[in-house]
């Protein structure tokens, strides 16, 4: 028999909308606790990001393809949806810089911010650059404990070259951003990290490395057959759940005194899985203040092309695992994966795929682009880039408008702000890539989060 808390938990009504990784969890979690459960998508299906698509036989990712193995939560998920013997790790690891017609092994480095002074050798970095970022080592403590760009960290301490082909290159694989604008304490704590530990960034990044285990694992992991199977297996659990799944359906939020309506819906509970411009939009009506918080938060554009490649194709050595092109060098393309050195089983006959990123913050010109031309346009930027031709064949397209919030300096105050409005309505939380960090680990924790919190 229930009783207390237990048994108002048991008639409390909830409702979900937007039904990415993070929106999924939230619902997971709520139905796990006891909560009738409506989960509303605006698309045909769910995932959002975690997307993929069929080119000549072979399902590839159009979004993420892998995610961080130094966080536990999408392993406890994977665990928890039975997929915790279908976890894998890349056969390939090494990446590459473009820079000058060559292709630059990275020296040891701690998200770009190097480990040495010795930066010349490969080319990446000049002797004079090399010269420059050796003054951090004798540098005055110039440390702050106000927020700060990227950019003005790494040129201050290490010189513009650092910035534009070694750290801004790796930022930019990660989130489209600029980094003279990316907020060193949100955007990347493992960078805030070093400038707590040293005034010497190589100093930092030196004892950072130094203190790793000699086999720490894979950077990365991902699932056998794709991250989309663990969107897969979550939706039949949220069936099993009893959720009520509502697809192809644009939500919206009303007010009452005792508690909310979504699209007629009554509930107890409101979580909004959306990007922050869509959850604006949403409460607008009831909150202003928060929707104008909300609507502050830029959004970077990004597409993915496909290339299947007979095999032999290119010569790569195989333990290359992709491409950096920093935004220096005039690209549109901004990263070269080669999917099927990282996961040998999707090229199935030994075929050669290509996953080739374009779109950054500083850059929307291949936006006005059909596909076809932006198709060639790659083809002929990663021919010029690799410096071997790309056959025609089968490729594809996946276009991601408005995909990657921008944690801009001092990101944090504004979350503060947002979740100060948001705590002034019971029942009211959000969840997401916007608010605690853009990977698959931070958006299942935000779900988690959300599930655990009472109205």
């Amino acid at each position: 028999m229930l009783i207390g808390p237990d048994m108002a938990r048991a008639s409390r009504t909830s409702a979900v909308i937007g039904g990415g990784i993070a929106g999924i969890t939230a619902a997971l979690g709520l139905a796990e606790a006891g909560d009738r459960v409506h989960l509303f998508e605006k698309g045909a299906q769910f995932g959002g990001k975690i997307a993929e698509t069929d080119v000549d036989g072979i399902v590839i990712p159009t979004g993420p393809d892998n995610f961080l193995a130094r966080r536990t939560e999408v392993f406890d998920l994977a665990a928890e949806l039975g997929l915790d013997d279908r976890l894998i790790s890349p056969s390939a690891g090494s990446a590459r810089i473009y820079r000058d017609g060559r292709l630059h092994p990275l020296p040891p480095n701690v998200l770009g911010v190097p480990a040495t002074t010795e930066l010349s050798g490969t080319g990446l970095i000049s002797e004079t650059g090399s010269r420059r970022a050796a003054e951090d080592l004798t540098a005055g403590d110039d440390r702050t404990s106000r927020d700060e760009s990227v950019g003005s960290l790494i040129r201050r301490r290490l010189g513009d070259e650092v910035l534009e082909y070694l750290v801004d290159p790796l930022l930019g694989g990660i989130n489209a951003g600029d980094s003279d604008r990316l907020s060193l304490e949100s955007g990347t704590p493992q960078l805030a990290q070093l400038r707590t530990m040293n005034p010497s960034l190589i100093t930092a990044a030196k004892m950072t490395l130094d203190d790793r285990p000699p086999n720490p694992g894979p950077v990365f992991s991902s699932i056998d057959g794709g991250i989309a199977r663990l969107i897969d297996r979550a939706v039949a659990r949220l069936t099993d759940l009893g959720v009520t799944i509502h697809l192809d359906t644009e939500a919206s939020i009303e007010r009452h005194d005792d508690g909310w309506s979504v699209s007629s819906h009554r509930v107890d509970k409101v979580v909004i899985a959306t990007p922050a411009f869509v959850a604006a939009d949403l409460v607008r009506g009831f909150a202003p203040a928060l929707s104008g918080e909300l609507s502050g938060i830029y959004y970077s554009s990004v597409g993915v092309t496909i290339f299947v490649l007979p095999p032999n194709t290119l010569s790569i050595d195989p333990s290359i695992s992709g491409v950096l092109v920093p935004r220096a060098c005039g690209f549109t393309v901004t990263a070269i994966s080669f999917a099927s050195h990282k996961w040998p089983r999707m090229a199935g006959d030994d075929r050669q795929i290509l996953r080739v990123s374009v779109g950054r913050r500083t850059d929307a010109r291949w936006r006005q682009l059909p596909d076809d031309a932006l198709i060639e346009l790659v083809r002929a930027e990663v021919s010029d880039i690799l410096g071997q031709v790309i056959p025609p064949g089968p490729t594809s397209v996946a276009l991601w408008p408005q995909s990657l919030p921008q944690y801009d300096v001092d990101h944090a105050d504004r979350i503060i702000r947002i979740e100060r409005h948001t705590s002034q309505f019971d029942g009211l939380s959000f969840v997401g890539a916007w608010l605690h960090g853009l990977g698959l680990p931070a958006c299942v924790a935000s779900g988690r989060s959300a599930a655990r919190t009472s109205p």
